[in-house]
């Protein structure tokens, strides 16, 4: 198994066919208790599950509730350190399966249930789907913002492909222990793909990025990995996960709502002024303890944090496509 936090998908060609189940799971036939006996990919655990990084207790079949049976947890470390806090679960198979697809079958598809856990620290606790080589599509949920967050594989014009995170999938925000259905497709012909949380589907739509096509699923990830910030075990869960190979998109219909690149913010640590990197038309900020400390336009993209005391702050800011959540430090 390669150590890839990424997504992919295929081209195929546009002939009808009916939806392909490639790989599932409920976790119901497994026991409670360690997962597996390896955390270096060396042998498969319960359901053939392999694990990567932290200690075997950090993988665990456990109940929940009694509406979702069992699940599959997973615990991060206690630092920002990738290589030491990281974790990464998969099930072989998925480049066989979607070999084996029927041919016109052009989208790969995943719905599961994110539980966000204890909510701690700063993780991103979801699963992602990858090539060989590198990412396509993924949704994940960070501890730290209490948000959704995507993944895909996009293009910028003239430039080259990178496999990104992307904000604005939903503008709700989920505390710990609650349970999330979501989804994600990836049409590698067409170049597209969607997410979907809670029956509601957002588009990809990035000005000056496209998705990267003809990518070729090969693994199938249940990550969750560490932000810098981070310095807490976060305990996350994953269930009743069904990837298939469609020839539509059958997830359930709704709001169309379109993302935009994500705006980075500069100088990060700053003492006077916070800058956007595109437009914005207003901004929040709130405390470490979720106080709004401030609220105002955005001039030149641009506002004055000169007043703030020192500290961590979360600035939610609007854009002509929604809206964005970041974290600073005011020196």
């Amino acid at each position: 198994m390669k150590k890839f936090y990424f997504l992919s998908a295929v081209a195929l060609s546009t002939t009808f066919f009916s939806a392909q189940i490639l790989d599932s799971d409920n976790f119901n036939a497994l026991n409670n208790g360690d997962v597996g006996t390896s955390t270096t990919f060396g042998a498969p655990g319960q359901g053939g599950i392999y694990t990567n990084g932290g200690a075997n207790a950090d993988y665990q079949i456990v109940s929940i509730d009694a509406g979702h049976g069992k699940s599959f947890q997973m615990a991060s470390g206690n630092t920002g350190v990738a290589t030491a806090s990281n974790r990464q679960a998969v099930k072989p198979g998925l480049s066989a399966a979607w070999n084996a697809r029927t041919s016109g079958n052009n989208i790969i598809q995943e719905k599961f249930e994110i539980y966000t856990g204890t909510a701690v620290g700063s993780t991103r606790i979801g699963t992602n789907i990858t090539s060989t080589t590198a990412g396509i599509v993924g949704i994940h949920y960070n501890s730290e913002t209490k948000t959704l967050n995507g993944q895909a594989n996009i293009t910028p014009t003239g430039g080259a492909s990178g496999f990104y995170n992307i904000t604005g999938i939903t503008l709700n925000t989920y505390p710990a222990n609650t349970w999330i259905s979501v989804a994600f497709t990836y049409d590698s012909v067409n170049g597209i793909i969607t997410y979907t949380v809670d029956g509601v589907k957002t588009t990809l739509n990035i000005a000056g990025y496209a998705v990267t096509k003809n990518l070729a699923p090969n693994q199938h990830n249940i990550v969750n990995q560490v932000n810098a910030t981070n310095t807490a075990v976060n305990n996350g869960s994953i269930d009743n996960y069904v990837i298939s190979a469609e020839n539509t998109e059958s997830l359930a219909t709704g709001q169309a709502v379109t993302n935009n690149a994500k705006i980075s913010l500069y100088p990060n640590p700053t003492a006077d002024y916070l800058n956007f990197s595109a437009k914005v038309k207003s901004a929040q900020i709130f405390d470490a303890a979720g106080r709004n400390v401030s609220s105002s336009k955005a001039t030149n993209n641009q506002i004055e944090v000169r007043n703030l005391a020192k500290g961590v702050y979360v600035v939610k800011f609007e854009t002509e496509n929604g809206t964005q959540t970041e974290k600073f430090i005011k020196q």
